[in-house]
C-alpha cells in the first residue's frame, strides 16, 4: 500500500513539473557557425534532462563493463570462499567421527580451496594426527603457529605432539609461548605446573601452583637450586615457613643464614625443628661446626635438651660420646635410646660399636660377648628410618622433592617401616656390664 501510495505522489509531482514546464514562456536560439536553432524554453530544458539522462547511463555502462573483471572474480572467490567452508566442516565432522580417510580428503579440498586460511591448515593438521602422520601434522600446526590471531591453535597443537612424545623440555617451551598468546588459560596453567614439576623448574612451578599444592617442598627444591643467594634465602624462609617441621626445609634455610654469617639463627632454627621432630641431618648439621670431640659431646648435650627423652636424642649423644671414646656415657645414651623404644639396627649396631671399643680398651670378655649380643640382636630388630615415598613404596638415600621412581611430588618422607610387635629389651649381657670408659 506505501509503495502504491509514493508512486501516485511521484506521478503528481512529474506531472506538475511537466505542466510548469510547459507553461513558462520565450524562447531560446543558438547559434554555430552557418547553423541556427531555435526551440522554447520548455523543449530545451526536456532536451537538456533526457541528454543528462543518456550521459548517465552512458557512464554506468562503460563502469558496469570496466568493472565486470573484478566483479566476476570476487564472485569466483565468494564461491570458493563457501566450498571451503563447506570442506572445514566437512572436516570437522569426520574427525569428530573418527574417520582419518575423509578427514583427510576434505582437509585437501579445504586447503587447496582456502591455502592461508587457518581452520583449513587446523583440519588438515587435525586429520594427519589422526591418520598417524606426526611430519605432516607438525608441518601444518608451525605453519598455523607463525599466524598471530591462530598462534594459539598451533602452539597448542605442538604441545599435545610434545607430551605425546615425552618431550618435557620442548612441552614447557611451548606452554609459556601458548600462555602468551593466549594468557589467562586455566587448563594451560595446570599444564605448565606439570611441566614445571617433571623438568624440575622448581620456582616456576610454586608461582603457578595453587594452594592446596606442597608448597614447602616446592619452595625447598627452588631454594636449592637458585643461584641467586638472596632469591634462596627468600625461598628457603618461605619453605621454613610453610612447613617448619619438614626436615629439608629447615636445613635449606639453616644454610642459607649459616652462608649469610648469622650462624646463631641457623641454631635457633634447628634447636626449634629438633624440639618439634628430631632428626638425624639436622644432628648433623648443628654438630658440623665443632671438630673437637669433646666439645661434640657438649654441643649435642646441648641439642638434645630442647627434646629430652626422645630416642633420637639419646642415639644422638651415644654417638658423640663414642666418638669422645666415652663409652660408658655412650652406652647410657643407647640403653635410653632402646628404652624410649628406638629398637631399630642402627641402634643395635651402635652398641656393638661401643662394646666392641670398650673390649679392645680392656673390658674383657664380657664386653666381646656384649658385642656379639647386639649384632645378634640387630638383625631381629626393627628397621632404620629411611626417606620412602608413600606413593610408591620406593626407598631412597637421600630426600627428593619429586619420587624419582613415579614422579609423585612431595611423599618422599622419613619414616620407618612398622616393627615386630614386641618390646625392645636390652639384652642382659649389656644391663649387667660395668665396663667404664
Amino acid at each position: 500500500m506505501r509503495r502504491v501510495i509514493g508512486f501516485l505522489l511521484l506521478a503528481v509531482i512529474l506531472v506538475g513539473l511537466a505542466y510548469g514546464l510547459g507553461a513558462i514562456p520565450g524562447d531560446i536560439t543558438a547559434t554555430v557557425g552557418t547553423y541556427t536553432f531555435q526551440a522554447s524554453l520548455p523543449i530545451v530544458t526536456i532536451a537538456l534532462i533526457l541528454l543528462f539522462l543518456i550521459l548517465y547511463f552512458l557512464v554506468r555502462l562503460a563502469a558496469l563493463l570496466l568493472s565486470a573483471p573484478g566483479r566476476f572474480g570476487r564472485g569466483r572467490h565468494q564461491r570458493q570462499q563457501r566450498q571451503g567452508e563447506f570442506a572445514v566442516t566437512r572436516a570437522f565432522a569426520a574427525l569428530a567421527a573418527a574417520d582419518p580417510k575423509a578427514a583427510r580428503r576434505e582437509a585437501a579440498r579445504a586447503r587447496r580451496l582456502l591455502p592461508d586460511a587457518p581452520m583449513a591448515l587446523l583440519v588438515s593438521a587435525e586429520s594427519a594426527r589422526l591418520a598417524g602422520k606426526p611430519e605432516e601434522s607438525e608441518a601444518d600446526y608451525r605453519r598455523l603457529a607463525e599466524i598471530p590471531d591462530a598462534a594459539f591453535l598451533g602452539l597448542r597443537g605442538l604441545l599435545r605432539q610434545a607430551l605425546d612424545a615425552g618431550d618435557w623440555t620442548l612441552a614447557a617451551d611451548l606452554a609459556r609461548r601458548a600462555e602468551l598468546a593466549h594468557p589467562g588459560a586455566v587448563w594451560l596453567r595446570s599444564e605448565r605446573a606439570r611441566l614445571a614439576l617433571r623438568t624440575g623448574a622448581w620456582a616456576e612451578a610454586l608461582a603457578l601452583s595453587g594452594p592446596e599444592a606442597p608448597r614447602a617442598v616446592m619452595a625447598t627444591a627452588a631454594a636449592e637450586a637458585s643461584e641467586d643467594p638472596m632469591q634462596a634465602m627468600r625461598l628457603a624462609k618461605d619453605a621454613y615457613n610453610a612447613d617448619p617441621t619438614l626436615t629439608p626445609a629447615v636445613l635449606a634455610y639453616a644454610n642459607r643464614l649459616r652462608a649469610a654469617r648469622d650462624p646463631r639463627r641457623a641454631e635457633q632454627i634447628v634447636e626449634r625443628a629438633w624440639a618439634r621432630a628430631p632428626h638425624p641431618d639436622l644432628a648433623r648439621f648443628y654438630l658440623e661446626p665443632e671438630t673437637e670431640p669433646l666439645a661434640r659431646v657438649k654441643r649435642a648435650e646441648k641439642l638434645a635438651g630442647f627434646a629430652p627423652g626422645h630416642g633420637e636424642s639419646a642415639f644422638m649423644e651415644a654417638q658423640a660420646c663414642l666418638a669422645a671414646k666415652l663409652t660408658g656415657e655412650a652406652r647410657r645414651h643407647a640403653q635410653a635410646a632402646v628404652a624410649a623404644g628406638l629398637d631399630q639396627r642402627r641402634v643395635w649396631v651402635l652398641i656393638a660399636d661401643i662394646e666392641e671399643a670398650d673390649a679392645a680398651a680392656g673390658g674383657g670378655e664380657a664386653a666381646t660377648f656384649a658385642a656379639h649380643e647386639a649384632l645378634r640382636r640387630s638383625h631381629s630388630a626393627g628397621p632404620d628410618p629411611r626417606w620412602r615415598c608413600t606413593a610408591c613404596g620406593a626407598e631412597h638415600e637421600s630426600w627428593h622433592p619429586a619420587c624419582p621412581v613415579c614422579g609423585t611430588v612431595g611423599q618422599v618422607v622419613w619414616t620407618a617401616e612398622t616393627a615386630p610387635a614386641q618390646r625392645a629389651v636390652m639384652p642382659a649381657a649389656l644391663l649387667s656390664s660395668t665396663a667404664t670408659p
